[in-house]
């Protein structure tokens, strides 16, 4: 038997005495394609060992799993910016910065 904690039980998983995780539909929706991106099939991960396998598998496609998430929603300077940090784009956090800090300052850019 493991310890249950609130690492273990939280808004995408729960683990249960025995060691039996299951994802909650928030968790399935997260995780799926991002799991399936590096061939692991959610349905497969019966516990937090098989998990941590699964984030480990899945970590080279983590800032693209990133970038898909915060490309949603309203186009804000901001989620502009967190864009461009998400896909490692230098030129235009420098530039996205620029516009914050001006817009932060009382500046309008034209």
């Amino acid at each position: 038997m493991i310890e249950v904690d609130v690492l273990t039980n939280n808004d995408y998983f729960s683990v249960n005495s025995e060691g039996e995780l299951t994802f909650t539909e928030q968790g399935i929706a997260e995780y799926r394609s991002y799991f399936g991106k590096a061939g692991v099939d959610i349905r497969n991960i019966k516990s937090l060992e098989d998990f941590r396998r699964a984030r480990r598998a899945a970590s080279p496609f983590f800032e693209d799993h990133l970038a898909a998430k915060v490309k949603k929603g309203e186009k804000t300077l901001e989620r502009r910016l967190l864009i461009a940090i998400a896909e490692g784009n230098e030129a235009e956090i420098n530039r996205l910065e620029r516009l914050v800090d001006a817009r932060n300052k009382g500046i309008q850019a034209i």
